[in-house]
């Protein structure tokens, strides 16, 4: 089990009115305890004119310079003369024993503090260090023992990565009890920052489409796709093993850090790792022709994007930003930055970079091809991205201020204008949408102005198709709750024909709204007159945002509230639930469980709603793509669709793309058809299994074919690529003004990936 101990110190010394860490934020996995002494704090230097402040100042220069024995020895000498210091010298000699691994050592100073001195704020201190010491020895604080909050919150996050369920059910004590709303703060807190070791897919989303846009879901869902290229639609949720393929169209991607990838027209990316460990997202891709303008801002801890090329790598990780357009090239990299920074190639080689100002990568060296950039060839895509970008920053900035919520969650730029934040003590703030009457229900009727529905889309494609005989119910439903798993959302039947699996009903199919993926992927529920609230807050959920309970014969659905515990019964039981029931054809229906029967928590969803169904999409024709080197490109001033290009194959069985190169065999040159790689690696999808199955697939729309936010006709532009199909082959882009900035700093290589 993993918890950020820094997030964690940083909010708890908050709570206190006195500090209990001091200094700069450290990384998970450093100690609890770690306060560096300086002339501000007190008990320093400066502190008073006492005797021994000198001595004391020399203790504290050790310490800041990790000579752990001198301190441990001058501090010893301060404390045996009992003058103003000695308290604060105890303490800090206690902490030079703990750095040199004497724990019983560092325990006895402590027990010293707290015999000589019973009044002394040090004591608090020490109080920290002991939680810490025990904790790396296997001997967790008892928290019920500890009288100062501040104390048990650090006891109960060292006992959480011990002893997870005496940790989780004594925070639902303190959750549910009479605590001080501080103790409340810091236990929810505690369990916001608690992440098990487990592997989940991350949380991506196409969350803009225009024009020709195909995906590929993988080998993995063939079963479920035909092996097929579709037509990828907005909301669309994207996992390890994808391809996206753009003709005469473009694509907003969305990670889980709120961090975006704009993929122009003619490109393919495939996406090679998506995935999300104790919290911290890894993000792999590739870029194998075209032109990806990318705007990463890694906010989390640990966060790590990789975007590779047949040429170059870029590695961005937290805490960098990096803003840049990158177009793929067979022979090069091409580096575009939106920002001013520096890029560090293969050894301690740094490269500066000017915004606006290009520069050409090959295998982590710069490279300088003929011929010469025209300024205009990606003018009008650079002013659609960076508008986009600059709307998404403001919308999201002001989302955030009245949510509360110190950083993006996936899909909160949807969410303005949307609906109203409140504050709902003790919770915290509240959101619900501007009218819950209007607001997406199962089985409403969508707005004109609103693309079709994931199964008209699919009927529209399918026309062959009966729908079910027994369609889902939704009864006295006055409910504003849109994360259904999507086994309930979509009723799938095996055709006896072709063996594939085909959707039959799908009434629980919603409307699309543009706040569902926020909500549902992030937050919780609190019921509040006849409806559920949604409760801003930054965790991410995986898996569905609710709990599958039994009581009775009743088998209900319930949604998750701020302070359920895992394992523990939910909340939200004694409320409006909604129970399932699949005898007689599906019905969801709320209902309030019976009181006086005990509620059972299921470790799984009932056995008919485990599988969830991939959102359907409408089959398209495959792409046909092509690959250029950097010189035609810019022999062609950038007109790279009237450039002879080097024509790239999809092969199903190897799940990438294929191009033919050129071999010596002997004394003679051979034509062979390999993939795009480049030397000791391959950047070809890989398709793997999660916990959860591959994610949570609710809260979005897919609407069969249309796109979200539009933009103004007009322009061209080119990629490093371009692509033909027998369904497209005509050329469109948006354009319009704003600019955004910052500085980054990111890694370029020519080897593979490094975690």
């Amino acid at each position: 089990m993993k918890i950020k101990l820094a997030w964690t110190i940083a909010f708890l010394a908050g709570l206190a009115s006195a500090s209990i860490i001091c200094g700069a934020q450290t990384f998970s996995g450093q100690a609890f305890t770690g306060a560096v002494p300086s002339s501000g704090m007190e008990g320093g230097p400066s502190a008073s004119n006492a005797p021994d402040s000198r001595l004391y100042a020399e203790g504290t220069r050790a310490i800041n310079e990790g000579r752990w024995p001198d301190a441990e020895a001058i501090f010893a000498r301060v404390a045996s003369e009992k003058s103003d210091h000695a308290d604060g010298a105890l303490y800090w000699k206690a902490y030079a024993e703990s750095k040199q691994g004497q724990a019983n050592s560092a325990l006895s100073t402590c027990m010293e503090l707290h015999r000589d001195f019973p009044n002394s704020s040090w004591i608090h201190e020490c109080g920290a260090l002991e939680i810490e010491i025990r904790s790396r020895s296997g001997q967790p604080v008892k928290p019920q023992a500890e009288q100062d909050e501040n104390l048990r919150l650090l006891a109960l996050n060292a006992l959480l990565q011990k002893d997870e369920p005496r940790a989780l059910a004594e925070l639902q004590e303190i959750l549910n009890g009479d605590s001080s709303e501080k103790l409340k703060q810091g236990a929810l807190f505690i369990l916001g920052e608690h992440h098990s070791n487990t592997t989940y897919a991350q949380i991506v989303r196409i969350s803009y489409v225009e024009g020709d846009v195909r995906v590929w879901r993988g080998k993995r869902n063939e079963r479920a796709t035909g092996d097929a290229w579709e037509k990828a639609v907005a909301d669309l949720p994207l996992e390890t093993g994808f391809s996206l393929v753009t003709g005469a169209g473009r694509a907003e991607i969305e990670f889980e850090d709120a961090s975006t990838l704009y993929l122009g027209e003619n490109s393919a990316l495939t996406f090679n790792g998506l995935e999300t460990t104790a919290g911290v997202p890894y993000t792999e891709l590739a870029l194998l022709t075209g032109t990806a303008s990318v705007d990463f801002k890694t906010s989390i801890p640990g966060d790590w994007f990789v975007l590779k090329t047949p040429a170059n790598n870029i590695t961005v990780t937290y805490p960098e930003r990096f803003s840049a357009r990158i177009d793929s090239y067979v022979d090069a990299m091409a580096v575009t930055p939106q920002d001013s920074g520096v890029l560090h190639l293969s050894g301690s080689s740094v490269q500066s970079l000017v915004k606006g100002k290009t520069i050409f990568l090959h295998h982590a060296a710069l490279v300088a091809p003929e011929g010469a950039v025209d300024p205009n060839t990606f003018a009008a895509w650079d002013k659609w991205v960076a508008d986009r970008v600059a709307r998404r920053t403001a919308a999201m900035a002001d989302v955030m201020k009245a949510s509360g919520l110190t950083q993006p969650i996936p899909g909160l730029a949807e969410m303005q204008g949307q609906g109203r934040f409140f504050a709902c003590a003790p919770y915290g703030t509240c959101w619900e949408p501007n009218s819950v009457d209007e607001a997406q229900q199962p089985g409403s009727n969508p707005p004109e102005s609103q693309p079709p529905s994931a199964a008209a889309s699919l009927a529209a494609a399918r026309p062959g198709q009966a729908a079910s005989p027994a369609p889902a119910e939704i009864n006295e439903y006055d409910e504003f709750f849109p994360c259904f798993p999507a086994a309930i959302r979509y009723r799938m039947v095996r055709d006896a024909a072709t063996g594939q699996q085909r959707i039959v009903d799908s009434i629980l199919v919603t409307t699309p709204a543009q706040w569902n993926w926020a909500v549902c992927h992030s937050g919780s529920w609190v019921h509040r007159n006849r409806h559920y609230v949604w409760v801003a807050g930054h965790r991410r959920h995986h898996l569905e945002p609710g709990r599958w309970v039994k009581s009775g014969k009743t088998v209900a659905y319930v949604p998750i509230h701020p302070y359920d515990v895992k394992g523990r019964p939910p909340i939200n039981r004694k409320e409006h639930v909604f129970a399932v029931n699949d005898k007689n054809g599906l019905s969801v229906e709320r209902v309030k469980l019976d009181s006086e029967r005990p509620v059972e928590l299921l470790k799984s969803p009932p056995r008919e709603f485990r599988n969830a169904p991939l959102p359907p999409l409408s089959q398209t024709d495959e792409p046909r793509m092509e690959a250029h080197e950097v010189r035609a490109a810019l022999g062609n001033k950038g007109a790279l669709a009237k450039a002879g290009g080097i024509p790239l194959n999809f092969d199903h069985r190897s799940q990438g793309f294929m191009i033919a190169r050129q071999v010596m065999q002997g004394n003679r040159s051979t034509t062979v058809i390999a993939p795009l790689v480049r030397p000791s690696s391959s950047y070809q999808s890989r398709s793997g299994g999660y916990s959860g199955g591959g994610g949570y697939r609710g809260g979005g729309s897919s609407g069969g074919g249309g796109s979200r936010g539009g933009g103004s006709s007009g322009g061209s532009h080119s990629g490093g690529g371009s692509s033909t199909s027998s369904s497209s082959s005509s050329s469109s882009s948006s354009s319009s003004s704003s600019s955004s900035s910052s500085s980054t700093s990111t890694s370029s290589s020519a080897g593979g990936s490094h975690r």
